[in-house]
């Protein structure tokens, strides 16, 4: 299984931007208290996600957390047309799809379609699946992972609608 850990890209991409960064983003988050994070979604800072298996073009904001040791929160953002390989993990998943159409594949090749904001809830090595930012705009969605990151390819399953 391939882990991802918080790799040098990101790290490095987050700490140039630290000085740039504007008060509100996840680089400089607002708290008013202990374990508070608050984060203008439009002052994030992007990073390339380098995934190996994924390909080149999506993008990641961590938000909270660290994605090796678990309990972590980013948002990922998708071109249009970005395809996510067929895949699973060990920690359970949570997603807010916050802006984009996009496709769910599920691991028998079931293809849904939808058109904007949707909650997803996978439990730890859920079966395999697939998505697809499948409108003209990028793709937004938040994610949160319980336990340390990690994936597992699958082959595409056969389409099926």
């Amino acid at each position: 299984m391939r882990r991802l850990l918080l790799w040098t890209g990101i790290l490095t991409a987050l700490g140039m931007g630290l000085g740039q960064a504007a008060t509100g983003s996840n680089v400089q988050p607002l708290s008013f208290g202990k374990d508070q994070t608050i984060v203008d979604i439009a002052k994030v800072v992007w990073a390339p996600l380098k995934l190996e298996g994924l390909p080149p073009g999506a993008d990641i904001a961590v938000l909270r957390g660290d994605l090796a040791k678990g309990d972590a929160q980013i948002l990922l953002r998708f071109p249009p047309g970005y395809k996510v390989p067929n895949h699973s993990h060990t920690s359970d998943e949570v997603y807010v799809w916050l802006s984009g159409a996009f496709t769910l594949i599920a691991y028998d090749g079931t293809r849904t379609n939808f058109s904007g904001p949707a909650y997803i809830s996978f439990p730890g090595s859920a079966p395999p699946h697939g998505l697809e930012c499948a409108g003209p705009q990028a793709c937004i969605a938040y994610l949160r992972y319980s336990r340390p990151f990690d994936i597992k390819y699958f082959p595409a399953p056969p389409p099926k609608r």
